[in-house]
């Protein structure tokens, strides 16, 4: 009798009280869902991220059928943390000599002309806090596919890879990189 007098003292008497007890519990519920969430990360992937582009491109065509090497095109890939974005001067370099013409080569030679860039939709990009050398990749060999998925199957660009924590510490763990905190966050 000691013990339910005790649990009959916990329960709230008023309709105001009970009402206020059962809104925090499913507040409490809400905050915990979220915090799980937040740590366990999304359940709906963004790894579809597929903006479009000033110009249609396709990796099919130009890394997967040319086989053009993606450091043709993303020339400061072996040398600085950044691939960098192909300039209008390197697609000029191939397609002032073809015959081929498209809607898309078509506007390409408008921007040659104009000496304007093309301002691309980025696709990866990583929170400020990771550093990440794309030229220490490439000096141990790893392929551009282990992160950025087989773009050389791609018509339409597309974010192929999910890069969190998890991602590049298996792939440093499996490839005995470093896995200190320091190595990737600054």
């Amino acid at each position: 009798m000691h013990s339910s007098r005790k649990l009959g003292s916990l329960i709230p008497r008023s309709i105001t009280a009970r009402i206020i007890t059962t809104l925090l519990i499913m507040v409490s519920f809400v905050l915990l869902g979220k915090f799980w969430l937040f740590y366990n990360g999304p359940i709906i992937s963004v790894t579809e991220y597929a903006p479009v582009q000033p110009i249609p491109y396709s990796h099919k065509l130009h890394a997967g059928d040319l086989q053009i090497p993606c450091q043709y095109c993303h020339t400061y890939a072996a040398r600085s943390e950044m691939a960098g974005i192909p300039s209008t001067t390197k697609c000029q370099n191939c397609h002032e000599n073809l015959a081929v013409e498209s809607e898309a080569i078509t506007e390409l030679k408008k921007h040659i002309e104009a000496k304007t860039p093309i301002e691309w939709e980025r696709i990866y990009d990583l929170p400020d806090h990771v550093w990440f050398s794309h030229k220490r990749h490439i000096a141990k060999d790893v392929p551009c596919q282990k992160c950025h998925g087989p773009v050389e199957t791609l018509v339409i660009n597309a974010k192929k890879v999910e890069h969190q924590m998890g991602f590049c510490l298996d792939c440093h763990q499996e490839n005995e990189a470093p896995t200190d905190c320091w190595t990737c966050h600054t």
